[in-house]
């Protein structure tokens, strides 16, 4: 079954526009970069969903001219391996891209990960000298620092729960 990326390759675009537009309004060149790199990222996924749709289009293609690519002592065997595949299933249950790894099980909650990240990176701007390099760990401790608060926050008992639709 054919999936419906148009809309989503359209998202990614107007937000890479978004970014694009943010960089080039950016005053300072941390920022500037940061949303070059989102932009980046956004055409990156929607030259991926254009790939899956094209890909998609192809398979369903060659499921169609199966039977004139087989030779007809394979014919069975396709046969079966189609009936096999085409167990009734919903779009949603397969997965269009597999894991090439297995889950990492952390030994360390998030939180702690964040936290050490945070101050290995004070650790190592304090090292540097006054630069690009410098600002953009400590830019990276803040926002590991905030993530953690933020955390905290939506888990504290009476918070409000985000949106998860």
């Amino acid at each position: 079954m054919l999936l419906k990326l148009s809309g989503h390759i359209s998202n990614c675009v107007e937000r890479a526009a978004n970014a694009e537009q943010r960089a080039r309004q950016a005053a300072d060149p941390a920022t500037r970069s940061d949303n070059e790199l989102l932009a980046q990222s956004w055409r990156h996924l929607a030259l991926s969903y254009q790939f899956v749709e094209s890909l998609e289009r192809f398979l369903a293609a060659s499921d169609r001219n199966t039977r004139d690519v087989v030779s007809p002592e394979m014919l069975p065997i396709v046969k079966e391996q189609l009936a096999t595949d085409e167990q009734p299933a919903a779009p949603e249950s397969r997965p269009v891209i597999r894991r090439r790894r297995r889950r990492i099980k952390h030994q360390v909650s998030f939180e702690d990960r964040l936290l050490q990240s945070a101050q290995d990176a004070r650790e190592k701007a304090a090292r540097l000298p006054p630069g690009a390099a410098r600002d953009r760990l400590l830019s990276k401790a803040r926002q590991n620092e905030a993530a953690v608060n933020i955390d905290r926050w939506i888990s504290a008992p009476g918070s409000p729960r985000p949106d998860r639709s």
